[in-house]
């Protein structure tokens, strides 16, 4: 079972239709959908409940949302409209402030997963004018958010680019947070330094299994444009023969991994 937890959805006609098209092809079995910001050519909200709508069998729908500008009643307004999880990115404050920290405890209280786009994005006309800073969403301020709401399901993007050490760090002492390696990482980056991040199992030709736990918490997330997630989906195939990686360590990444993230139970 192939799961993408991490698909972007593009404001572009029949672009539904060609995402689906591509996951029947592809054998994904279901899709994580999220939109953002018009700036990066993404979905509104309302158009990803839409298409989740008309293809309820294959599409998740995940509520974008920017931290600093939402609280509680937002979160819960977006459960209500049936979002299963929150995509924040964009942040004006970082992600652990306490401006943001009561609409991530309503997430964790309604058993919302919330996925963070942590580490760089592209470059845009209006960074200026919004004094963007790239810091904000370093992924070390998920540690402070996975410590205050455990049962809170937390999701990195990227492995956090450029700051891999950091979310390698976070995969290892909480069990709630997971990264996906999406994108050009995977094609930039080559097996021993995935291997050096993430370890391997002991059966591997590796022969290292001490840090093997850390994969348990790696997701399939492709974060491209459709004709691009075959291309990301081949690269994590290479990777997983290029460290040898055994199968149910696979299967997790490609599936089953995802499928914790975002099918537990809410804690009231």
């Amino acid at each position: 079972m192939i799961v993408d937890l991490h698909t972007h959805l593009y404001e572009k006609p029949d672009y539904a239709a060609m995402l689906a098209e591509t996951a029947h092809n592809l054998g994904f079995k279901k899709l994580c959908i999220g939109g953002g910001e018009p700036r990066y050519g993404l979905a509104s909200n309302e158009t990803v409940i839409e298409v989740a709508g008309a293809y309820p069998d294959l599409f998740v729908p995940f509520a974008f949302i920017r931290p600093g500008e939402v609280g509680p009643a937002d979160v819960e307004s977006l459960h209500r409209d049936g979002f299963i999880g929150i995509k924040a990115g964009a942040p004006s404050v970082p992600f652990d402030s306490d401006e943001f920290m009561p609409a991530l405890r309503a997430a964790e209280v309604l058993s919302l997963p919330v996925m963070f786009h942590t580490g760089i994005f592209p470059v845009t006309d209006l960074d200026r004018a919004e004094k963007f800073r790239p810091d904000l969403a370093r992924p070390i301020h998920l540690d402070v958010i996975a410590r205050e709401l455990p049962r809170l399901n937390i999701i990195g993007t990227g492995l956090g680019a450029p700051w891999f050490e950091e979310a390698a760090a976070l995969l290892e002492v909480h069990e709630n947070i997971f990264f996906d390696l999406s994108k050009l990482h995977l094609r930039e980056r080559g097996a021993h330094f995935f291997k050096c991040l993430l370890g391997v199992e002991s059966d591997s030709k590796w022969g290292d299994s001490r840090q093997s736990s850390r994969w348990e918490q790696i997701v399939f997330g492709t974060a491209s444009e459709n004709r691009d997630i075959p291309f990301v989906e081949r690269d994590y195939q290479r990777l997983f023969r290029a460290l040898a990686l055994p199968e149910n360590i696979i299967s997790g990444v490609m599936g089953e991994n995802a499928l914790t993230c975002i099918s537990h139970k809410a804690t009231t």
